[in-house]
């Protein structure tokens, strides 16, 4: 039996004993029975043409009276490659009590099964598909492995920086809660993780939260987040945004520099040392043309006090 290609009607009650009864059903958009439901004669015959009996009787086709009544019951197993299987599944499957999975929604938004506010779901049954839930779950551990082994290839500091944005400050903890943390994560929310290795944002995420620890960018209760007067935005996305929009590129070096300036080159620090020291003498000289000539200190030799 080829599991990718079978069906398993489950009921929302569980394993119970209840079987419901249910007869071929039309299309409801085309009030059309589907091809393999055939009508019935007086004598509860199906009505069908000398190909159609050919072909059912080699074993190509097969066909379900109108009047046929369907057992159907929680872990009835349709197997759709199987012509039989696939014709009585195919006659009731438009039945208004089976909805095609646990949470389909009607077309005004209710669920299928449980309803809404003002009235309770008209199915019992749903489709449940092994096939598609054994890959699922297969697909799933794939990306976890991926997840981790992004994690036990990093560094025990980048490890630090990944938690800090994942929401938890580490720096303290021992190595092996770091990764505990980590590994967590990755088995609960894998594509969270492998988005944050793969991806360029959390270092601008990490970048902010040290900017925030230096209190050069301001936080507020509100969530808004500020520089100076400037407003960067009211969540982190939005100051991410800010600091890759290339018009903002003198604030964002602006903040860079204020928040990691040991990491500004020698050049670059002399360069600031000499403005520095050239406000400081401009400031000096300011100071000395308003000050009364009285208060200015002559330049020169002092004459020796003869005694």
């Amino acid at each position: 039996m080829s599991m990718n290609n079978e069906i398993v009607i489950r009921s929302v009650y569980g394993k119970v004993s209840q079987i419901y009864y249910i007869n071929p059903c039309p299309n409801p958009k085309t009030l059309r029975f589907p091809d393999c439901v055939k009508s019935v004669n007086s004598n509860g015959d199906m009505i069908l043409s000398q190909d159609e009996i050919t072909d059912m009787g080699n074993g190509l086709k097969f066909f379900v009276p109108a009047d046929h009544v369907e057992e159907v019951y929680d872990g009835k197993h349709y197997n759709l490659d199987d012509i039989v299987d696939a014709a009585h599944w195919e006659s009731i499957k438009f039945c208004s009590w089976i909805a095609k999975d646990r949470f389909e929604r009607a077309e005004d938004g209710t669920l299928i099964i449980d309803g809404g506010a003002k009235r309770y779901g008209v199915a019992d049954l749903f489709v449940e598909r092994p096939g598609e839930i054994t890959s699922a779950r297969v697909n799933k551990k794939q990306v976890i492995h991926r997840a981790c082994d992004y994690i036990y290839q990093d560094s025990e500091s980048e490890r630090v920086k990944k938690c800090r944005v994942l929401g938890r400050d580490l720096r303290t903890a021992v190595p092996a809660d770091i990764l505990d943390f980590l590994l967590d994560k990755a088995e609960k929310e894998p594509k969270k993780i492998i988005e944050l290795y793969e991806g360029d944002n959390w270092k601008l995420e990490l970048f902010i939260l040290d900017a925030i620890d230096k209190r050069v960018i301001k936080k507020s209760s509100e969530g808004i987040y500020t520089y100076g007067d400037k407003m960067l935005g009211a969540a982190s996305s939005a100051v991410i945004a800010f600091l890759k929009d290339v018009r903002y590129k003198k604030i964002a070096d602006s903040i860079r520099l204020e928040t990691y300036p040991h990491l500004q080159s020698k050049e670059k620090i002399s360069e600031l040392e000499q403005e520095q020291i050239d406000n400081m003498l401009s400031a000096v000289d300011e100071a000395a043309d308003s000050a009364p000539a009285s208060k200015i200190p002559q330049m020169g030799t002092r004459k020796k006090e003869q005694k």
